[in-house]
This record gives C-alpha cells, structure tokens and sequence, in this order.
C-alpha cells in the first residue's frame, strides 16, 4: 500500500469542523498520513479526542482491523499554519460554503504548494469551474464532495472543473478508492452535483405536500421512509426502475410531472423554522419536538444505523451482485 500511496501523502486537511474531523479519520483510518490545518487552534486541537473516538469506534465495529489505527497519531500533525502544508502531495479543503473565504485559503495553498499538487475542495454546491476561475494552476482543482459520517459512507463525488486535468481526476478517485469509497465521477460540472440535485428536489416536494395541506410531517416521512428508504440502499432509481418494471414509470410521468412542486423559492416551512432558531438534534429543536435525551438517542440511532447500513451496502455492493 505504502507504495500505492506515495503520490498522495501525506494528505493535507483544511478545516477540522465536523466533516473535517470526518474526513481526517477516514484518512487514517486507511493508513495514511494527514497534515491537518484549521484556523481556530482550540478547534484543532479539540479535533485531536474526535479523531480518536472516531477511529476506535470503527475498529469496535469491524470496519478496520486495530492494526490499521495503532500508529495513527504517528500519522497525524496539526499544522500552525497553512504554509506548513508545503509537503503535501494532496489538499482537501473542507470550510464553510464561502466562496470568499475558499478564495483567500487558494491563494495561500498557491503560495505554498508545488504546482502539481492537487486541491480538491469539499463543497457541496459550489461549481468547481467558479473556484478554480482566475487560479494560477486552474487544472489541479477538483470538487470532492465527502458524505457525513465521513469516515463511515461509500459515499463521494468526485467532480471536475471546465479546466480539470486528467491526471487531478485520476488522482482524486484513486484517493478515493483508497478511502474506502465508491466514488462517483461527474462528466461534467453542475451546481449540487448529482445527490446534492435529487435530495432537494425531494425535500422541495415533501414541503409542498405538508404546506399544502396533503398529509403532515411524520406521514410524510413514514410513507418516505417505509417506501425510497427501504430499496434505496440496494439499487438506485434507474436499477429501481429496472427491477419493478419500467412502462409503467413512463405512463405515470405522463400525467404526474406536470403537477409536481417547481417553485425556485425556498419553502415557507423552511424559511420558519430557521427564523425560529431550528437547528435540529443540534439545539433539540427542529421539524419534530426533542427534549435533550431525545435529540441524544435519535443522534446514537442514527450512528448505528449508518454503520449496519454501511455493512448492508458492502454485502450487497452493485459492483459484485
């Protein structure tokens, strides 16, 4: 492995908030060495007992073999600044969705890196073909979009910019691959990518059906839930179709398309549950009422989940079927 890797480590990070930390453990996890920079220390540093409890998590539950973590603080460095990620053969960046910021963080990572580095920035919405504009080196930037728990899910896109080299796409899926991942690869730059694309179209649609007076919101996510949650994870929607028939997807489109919610403005649903201060589990106040406790075991369910999840999906990976 340590030679597959030399080209890719050690893996610079920036950014150590919760998908940073994410992303860190999966790194390690795979036994790679990580340069991480974040620019509140305090949150560096606290990121240093989340990596851990991360990490052995995924041993207790036979994701990664112990001999995997034993060394991982040896492979870890938290760095004072972003010029101390000069050795880096890889850049993540993983801040907020601020272009302005993502702007100031590249023209730093330019100053510092070789040109052959490749910067792949962890948006989830943001074209690629707007970061990498007015770069010195537009074509070592890519979007890799990680999913969260980061260090748990198959999940990544992978997408180029308008200006993206082969050899950058060619890097970021081997890293991918490395990771553990089933990366997805985008032939083209879109804003939201492919998941980010289909999830809000469904929540736009399941806020209209609430709004509208059509059912409330635990039906609509028990009929969700007990419906697109129960196959998702075996066979996405054209396997789907594939499976159950597909004429009579078509007959249906025909007459439902046209009565479906498009609307380009955001949810009044939305819009008050964020003037409300709903953060969700987060604060213990969202689309349904938690007391703390409550917000803690939906919070441990979900945890769980994703790892039997993440077993079901390696058992019945498409790729082997």
């Amino acid at each position: 492995m340590r030679a597959l890797n030399a080209r890719l480590e050690p893996v610079g990070l920036i950014g150590l908030g919760l998908m940073g930390r994410g992303i860190a453990s999966c790194l390690l996890a795979h036994g790679l060495e990580v340069v991480a920079y974040n620019r509140t220390a305090k949150r560096a540093r606290a990121s240093v007992s989340h990596i851990e409890e991360s990490l052995q998590e995924l041993v207790r539950r036979k994701l990664v073999p112990r001999s995997r973590i034993r060394n991982w603080r040896d492979r870890f460095r938290l760095a004072g600044s972003i010029a101390e990620l000069a050795p880096c053969s890889f850049v993540i960046e993983s801040v907020k969705e601020d272009l302005d910021l993502k702007r100031q963080i590249y023209e730093q990572l330019e100053s510092a890196l070789r040109e052959n580095v490749v910067i792949a920035s962890n948006t989830s919405s943001l074209p690629i073909s707007v970061l990498q504009s007015a770069r010195k080196c537009p074509a070592r930037f890519i979007g890799m979009h990680w999913g969260e728990p980061a260090q748990i899910m198959r999940y990544l896109e992978v997408i180029p910019g308008g200006e993206t080299s082969s050899h950058t796409i060619e890097l970021t899926m081997r890293l991918g691959e490395l990771c553990g991942k089933e990366p997805t690869l985008l032939r083209k730059d879109i804003q939201g990518f492919i998941s980010n694309r289909m999830m809000y179209a469904m929540i736009r649609e399941a806020c209209y059906l609430v709004e509208s007076g059509i059912a409330d919101i635990e039906t609509v996510d028990r009929s969700f839930r007990n419906d697109i949650g129960y196959w998702a994870t075996l066979a996405g929607p054209f396997r789907w179709m594939d499976l159950t028939g597909i004429p009579a997807y078509a007959a249906v489109m025909e007459g439902l398309l046209p009565k479906l919610c498009n609307t380009s403005d955001v949810p009044k649903i939305m819009r008050e549950m964020v003037a409300g201060g709903a953060k969700g589990i987060g604060n213990a106040q969202g689309f349904y009422p938690y007391t703390k406790a409550g917000a803690r075991r939906w919070e441990k369910a979900w945890a769980d989940f994703t790892y039997e999840i993440r077993k079901l999906a390696d058992q019945y990976d498409s790729r082997k079927i």
